[in-house]
């Protein structure tokens, strides 16, 4: 018999400090409902379960962005059915003018409805917004190009301003006196809406004359609204130089009695575009240097030179970078403008030595509207709304004269056309919206299925648990009835010294 070391009660206490612990355990687990409340409870558990809730809030967050897009739609589609009733007062306006009935003062009167409705047109693409965004006006078809630099670079960023477009057309064919000889021009807007301009002229049998006089005929058409016309008094060519500097209607074909002649020269015209310098330095890491004078954006996307691609580091992930030397060279201006034409559609330029143009482009537009529709990057759509005023569709000023019962007649087919174009916009928002329905049913089930399994990993079987608090509470009192009879058995040693 020994009295130093009782083994049994020690035992009896170890085994009845681990039920105790399990215990513990137990409770927490019933009382938090988490079968994981700390790393320590299921290391590898716990790192899957927090990668899953990322994903899940994320899912949840890209269901809300989706239904913020149907709400943009929704409000865009709104603006357009008016639209759609005004474009439907003009034609019905058209129809009435177009009747033999009509007198000039009852067509001036239809006129003047038709120049209010082209007003309430324009101003509806003008003031459409959503969230402050305005939707119709053009500035969401992607074309544009927004670029900014840090204020240290400023200087760096210059606006080329917008040039006009020519057409110099071949020398007129000479027409033979008092014969009378007709000339046609076929102008093309910015949306493709095709308008063929005719005049008739005397012949004097000499074609610098002759084209003389067809200018002073086109300069009574509306083609004077657009374009200076002039002709050269030698050659007798024709030239068209457009009013307004930038993208404008051009010149797609001139004829004389029915025969088309080739222009000698065309030179369209360009929108003022965004160029930025060579001077732009490229970021090597250095503590004296702030990565922010490196960085660009272009419609949003953040660009930047850099030595080494490991000095941009890790909050700078978002940055598209081109590695270059010191200073920008050829080959690395010519990959960032590839880099920007990927990654916005823009067409970008380089002059070779590292200066980049940037330009709007009708086959290279930008990315319009784009929605994160997933929980990770690049989960994305994008989707564009067209210019909707009324020179977009065609029926802007000057587009739909009434004042004569055959103008009247052509104005319904100018209409129509606009209609068309107004229900393709209505239609591809309409698809639009049934893919973002789509798109929120699938992430609503795709974040309740990974919750379910989120759920397995992270949350207390309750039943189960129940059954292991219950076996540890009874573990628990028994250990505690057999620590205090191994504290008894002991005490016979007293009988010896008695």
């Amino acid at each position: 018999m020994v009295v130093q070391h009782n083994m049994s009660a020690m035992n009896a206490n170890r085994m009845l400090s681990g039920v105790s612990s399990a215990q513990s355990k137990s409770t927490e687990k019933l009382s938090s409902g988490y079968r994981i409340n700390r790393a320590a409870d299921d290391a590898a558990g716990l790192s899957i379960s927090e990668k899953m809730r990322g994903q899940i809030r994320g899912l949840n967050q890209a269901s809300t962005n989706a239904q913020d897009g149907i709400s943009l739609i929704q409000t865009a589609e709104g603006a357009l059915n008016e639209s759609h009733s005004i474009l439907q007062r003009m034609r019905e306006l058209s129809v009435q003018a177009a009747n033999g009935t009509e007198t000039d003062d009852d067509r001036e009167a239809v006129q003047n409805e038709i120049e209010q409705l082209q007003s309430e047109l324009t101003r509806i693409s003008d003031t459409t917004e959503f969230n402050t965004m305005k939707l119709l006006d053009g500035s969401q078809s992607g074309s544009k190009v927004q670029v900014s630099v840090s204020k240290s670079a400023a200087g760096n960023l210059t606006e080329e301003p917008a040039t006009k477009s020519t057409f110099t057309t071949a020398a007129v064919t000479a027409v033979a006196a008092a014969k009378e000889s007709t000339y046609s021009v076929t102008t093309l807007d910015k949306n493709g809406n095709a308008i063929t301009t005719s005049v008739t002229v005397t012949g004097q049998n000499d074609k610098a004359k002759d084209a003389a006089s067809i200018v002073t005929e086109l300069k009574k058409t509306s083609l004077a609204d657009t374009f200076d016309i002039t002709s050269d008094t030698t050659t007798g060519a024709i030239t068209f130089t457009a009013k307004e500097a930038g993208v404008t209607p051009s010149i797609a074909l001139v004829s004389q009695d029915g025969t088309s002649a080739a222009p000698a020269k065309s030179t369209p015209g360009t929108e003022a575009y965004n160029k930025i310098s060579e001077n732009i330095q490229v970021y090597d890491g250095a503590k004296d240097k702030n990565i922010e004078d490196s960085i660009f954006t272009v419609n949003g996307e953040k660009f930047a030179y850099v030595t080494d691609a490991s000095k941009l580091g890790d909050n700078n992930k978002d940055v598209n970078y081109v590695v270059a030397k010191a200073t920008v060279d050829e080959d690395a201006g010519k990959a960032m403008a590839a880099l920007i034409n990927s990654k916005t559609g823009i067409a970008a330029e380089s002059d070779g030595n590292g200066a980049l143009s940037l330009k709007p482009s009708a086959t290279a537009t930008g990315k319009g509207i784009e929605l994160q529709i997933g929980a990770n990057e690049g989960q994305t759509m994008n989707f564009t709304l067209d210019d909707m005023s009324a020179d977009a569709l065609g029926v802007g000023a000057g587009k739909v004269d009434l004042s004569t019962q055959d103008k009247a007649k052509t104005a319904t087919t100018t209409i129509d056309a606009a209609i068309k174009k107004v229900s393709k916009a209505r239609g591809q928002m309409g698809a639009v919206q049934n893919r973002l329905e789509h798109t929120i049913n699938n992430l609503d089930t795709a974040s309740e299925n990974l919750q379910t399994a989120e759920s397995r990993i992270r949350d207390t079987d309750m039943a189960e648990e129940m059954v292991n608090y219950s076996k540890n509470n009874i573990l628990a009192q028994a250990g505690q009835s057999m620590l205090a009879q191994a504290n008894q058995s002991n005490q016979g040693v007293l009988t010896l010294l008695q």
